[in-house]
């Protein structure tokens, strides 16, 4: 299995940082799997056209750059052996727009498996958590063209 969460929401062994910085503004210590990260010369644009473009029109930028940059480069198969009984990490808290939601629905489109997203309890059990759906139909979107 494969699940998702930020920094906050996952304590452990089975944290994997996807982030671009690795999860430094954290400290975060664990492993990291940087080929998911997002490419910073798109991630600057993105990040630049905050407030100046809609944040539909810049969510859409941001994804089909995603994908064609990163997703669309690697093998579904492999990232999941990779990565199998793994949480991914990123920063955002799980209702925001992160490009981990985007893994996970790619990784469930392509291999019809399910990654939730989640927060570990106290005692380390995993806690299912609700993510942003919409971004599903955007990413099927670019896969489909």
């Amino acid at each position: 299995m494969l699940y998702t969460a930020n920094y906050t929401n996952c304590k452990g062994n089975i944290c994997v940082s996807i982030s671009g910085d690795r999860g430094k503004k954290v400290n975060f210590k664990g492993r990291t799997y940087p080929i998911l990260a997002p490419r910073l010369n798109f991630w600057k644009i993105w990040y630049d056209n905050i407030g100046k473009i809609s944040e539909e029109e810049n969510t859409r930028y941001y994804i089909h750059e995603y994908y064609e940059q990163v997703l669309k480069k690697l093998d579904p198969y492999k990232v999941f052996d990779d990565l199998d009984n793994s949480v991914l990490l990123c920063y955002e808290n799980e209702k925001e727009f992160c490009h981990r939601h985007l893994v996970a629905f790619w990784l469930e489109e392509t291999l019809k498996i399910n990654v939730d997203e989640v927060k570990t309890s106290p005692s380390g059990s995993l806690i299912k958590l609700d993510r942003p759906e919409y971004l599903r139909n955007l990413l099927l979107f670019e896969i489909k063209k």
